[in-house]
């Protein structure tokens, strides 16, 4: 059981990092097309980037941890897991068969 935890909270982490990757990246390219847009000068274009570093933190905090709590619980990884392993177990039965022929 142990193993499974460490497993299921290995695969959350590595959901929740590319998850924070993916919103700082698309909000890092609306406040740079933002500041081009409007010519910001230096002081706004200071605010823009710190609001935008902001929200990105609160939408990892308020949308993207917990909608990787939901759809990655203990039950769907360990279906899947198990899923992969037998499909890999066919897929290795069915490889020494062809083997043998």
């Amino acid at each position: 059981m142990y193993d499974a935890n460490r497993r299921n909270f290995f695969i959350r982490s590595i959901a929740v990092v590319a998850g924070d990757i993916a919103i700082g990246t698309a909000l890092a390219s609306a406040c740079l097309w933002l500041i081009e847009a409007a010519t910001l000068g230096l002081f706004l274009s200071f605010i823009a980037w710190l609001l935008t570093a902001l929200l990105a933190l609160a939408v990892s905090q308020h949308v993207i941890h917990p909608t990787v709590q939901v759809l990655l619980s203990d039950r769907k990884l360990d279906a899947a897991v198990d899923t992969i392993h037998s499909l890999l177990q066919s897929a290795q039965h069915q490889l020494q068969n062809w083997r043998m022929a």
